[in-house]
């Protein structure tokens, strides 16, 4: 099958989606042809290196614009013959939707997590696949939807592997839990750094540990003000943040334990390194395993996470019990791999991803 995806770039174009893509298509490829097609004002850096890359079209919010891509589409069809189109965000959905380039074409559009949309009447496709427990449920629920064309499909990243030794700046220190967190500082996901900052004023009492933080700082009047609340409280915190940070998977090495939400939560279980993750109803990260697993799945491990009461009352003893115990500890590093297996490892992308892509072509063809 000739499969070609689409993307709008937006701010520095390397969010979690665009990786995402990247993955997604370099799994598809194993067995279909694809390439892929990024349109706004700039090219993904993470995508133009993907070596189905096609082209990047340059092009703004106007008429003009959409003339400019209808043309430009009409062309690389033509060169490409695409059985479907596949949208990995509702701008480039948008954009395809009134172009008569691509009107007699399937079109699956790929919700990459993220809330439940406000609006019951959200955005049409003739598939549409999600990330989420959460967003799943809403489509399925809903009446504007045919329920056989709503496809939860998790899986996404690829399993990673520790930065080599000789690449690494800072060194690991065995005598230290470490718990890390890879974030953007500043203004999403504060509630998670004040309730790791929480946490670990609790456990420096009884053991020997410290929070790394790894992101670049997005909102400087933030980041000054956990600065100042881990300096003022005499907090084992340590803040990176250089550019080196941008690429915050590269210091997973340091990590005992893991603070993730999204795609950082997924690649620590990749790895092997027992994760928490937020939850509203909490006022520390929660430590998640396979008994709870799928409280935090649900929601893809954001901050809109709800858990039980049972799993917050339990949760400090056994964060301790993975501290004290190496034996639970080595437990959970082996459940965290089953878990990143089971829903988000690569393995699977491509046998799931065709069964979606023949059940859009078995149904009536529009006339091309």
């Amino acid at each position: 099958m000739n499969i070609l995806y689409f993307i709008s770039s937006s701010g520095n174009a390397s969010g979690g989606h665009y990786h995402s893509l990247n993955q997604i298509s370099k799994e598809v490829g194993k067995g279909n042809n694809v390439r892929i097609i990024t349109t706004g004002p700039e090219t993904s850096p993470v995508l133009s290196e993907n070596r189905f890359f096609l082209k990047h079209i340059s092009i703004q919010n106007n008429f003009k614009s959409l003339f400019i891509l209808n043309k430009e589409l009409k062309q690389i069809i033509k060169n490409f013959n695409p059985d479907i189109l596949h949208c990995f965000d509702t701008d480039s959905l948008n954009r395809l939707l009134i172009l008569p380039a691509v009107f007699h074409y399937p079109i699956i559009l790929n919700k990459c997590g993220g809330p439940n949309p406000r609006r019951s009447n959200y955005q049409h496709a003739n598939e549409i696949i999600v990330f989420s427990a959460e967003n799943y449920d809403w489509f399925k629920m809903n009446r504007h939807y045919n329920n056989g064309e709503i496809h939860l499909i998790a899986n996404r990243v690829e399993e990673l592997q520790f930065l080599p030794t000789n690449k690494r700046i800072e060194k690991k220190n065995n005598k230290i839990i470490t718990f890390l967190r890879v974030t953007r500082i500043g203004g999403a996901y504060d509630k998670t750094l004040r309730d790791s900052f929480r946490m670990i004023e609790e456990l420096m009492l009884h053991f020997p540990v410290q929070l790394i933080i790894v992101g670049r700082i997005q909102d400087q009047e933030r980041y000054q003000w956990f600065y100042n609340e881990a300096d003022n409280k005499k907090l084992p915190v340590q803040f990176i943040t250089d550019k080196r940070a941008s690429k915050g998977a590269d210091f997973l090495y340091l990590a005992d334990f893991v603070i993730g939400t999204g795609r950082s939560f997924m690649e620590a279980l990749s790895l092997g390194i027992p994760t928490l993750t937020p939850a509203q109803n909490a006022n520390w990260p929660i430590i998640v395993n396979e008994r709870n697993f799928n409280d935090f799945f649900k929601t893809n491990f954001s901050e809109r996470n709800k858990t039980d009461n049972k799993t917050i009352i339990n949760n400090k003893d056994e964060i301790i019990r993975l501290i004290k115990s190496q034996s639970a500890y080595y437990e959970a590093q082996e459940s965290a791999r089953t878990l990143f297996k089971k829903y988000f490892g690569t393995e699977h992308i491509l046998t799931k991803y065709n069964d979606v892509y023949r059940l859009v072509l078995s149904k009536p063809k529009l006339q091309k």
